[in-house]
């Protein structure tokens, strides 16, 4: 694997549509630019480069602090620019719902928000937007180890195909039970839940729609996550 295929930008190439799938949506970085971060103030070790298998946790905690990426099935993910102020507004907002829920209950679900290392698999760490874990165990000082109860991600033009590909299947094999895709420009939330061993959507929800995250019992409408 050549350094200049290491790290790639979710973002759509030469106009392509991102909700096509027969369209690359990667940028490959040239190796110029790999070696310009690695030379920063706080320089790290380069990840070594594998011909097989792909990039690991153990690979990602020698990457420069201030480079955020995902890691899905070995392959980095760059996930810069930071997210804009209306997907962090709403980020905080649903957090902020399940958080107030959660703090005057008597279980151990616990509800986070990105940015948080979930480490699923040592080839598989991601950073949901907000996500629920039930089990104190997984619960690290540094990360979370393991599969979260609940996902949510915000989807946007350029994270949209992840969400729907990359990230859908690694939540559906890694026994995510409730997976929400929420579409903050057109105003609706999706929910997929396992069908038989794979994610079926189980309703899309808008305006005053009510639905529930079952693993905690809370019912919210559509409405309310996307209050200003």
């Amino acid at each position: 694997m050549k350094k200049s295929e290491v790290f790639q930008h979710s973002v759509p190439l030469n106009g392509a549509d991102p909700y096509r799938e027969d369209e690359s949506i990667f940028i490959d970085l040239p190796a110029l630019v790999f070696r310009t971060w690695m030379k920063g103030p706080k320089k790290m070790s380069s990840p070594t480069v594998r011909e097989s298998g792909g990039y690991t946790y153990e690979d990602y905690l020698t990457f420069p602090e201030d480079f955020r990426c995902e890691i899905i099935n070995g392959q980095v993910y760059d996930m810069t620019p930071s997210p804009t102020s209306g997907h962090q507004r709403l980020t905080g907002q649903i957090h902020g719902l399940i958080w107030a829920y959660l703090r005057g209950q008597e279980h151990g679900c616990r509800v986070f928000i990105a940015p948080l290392d979930v480490v699923i698999a040592e080839d598989q760490v991601v950073q949901p937007d907000v996500f629920i874990v039930c089990d104190g165990r997984k619960i690290e000082r540094t990360h979370i180890s393991g599969a979260p109860d609940v996902v949510f991600e915000i989807a946007s033009p350029s994270t949209s195909l992840k969400d729907r590909r990359e990230k859908m299947e690694l939540y559906e094999r890694s026994g995510v039970a409730e997976y929400f895709i929420i579409e903050p420009d057109a105003g609706f939330i999706e929910k997929y839940v396992p069908i038989e061993g794979k994610y079926g959507r189980a309703g899309i929800f808008a305006g005053d729609s009510a639905f529930f995250i079952d693993a905690i019992s809370l019912e919210l409408r559509a409405k309310d996550l996307f209050a200003e």
